[in-house]
């Protein structure tokens, strides 16, 4: 199932999606950006909590 990168907005296929602890699934690209503002393992959670 295609699903849409949360920092990239780009449709994902199955195949090529990452999925983190958090729950979100992204791009492959985008998944090291993404530890910046998890809600789940970054120092700045609370921004990502703010997202959810």
């Amino acid at each position: 199932m295609e699903t849409r990168c949360p920092l990239c907005r780009r449709l994902v296929p199955s195949d090529a999606q990452h999925w983190c602890r958090c729950g979100k699934a992204m791009d492959s690209r985008c998944y090291d950006a993404h530890d910046d503002w998890c809600a789940v393992r970054s120092g700045d959670a609370w921004i990502g909590a703010l997202e959810r």
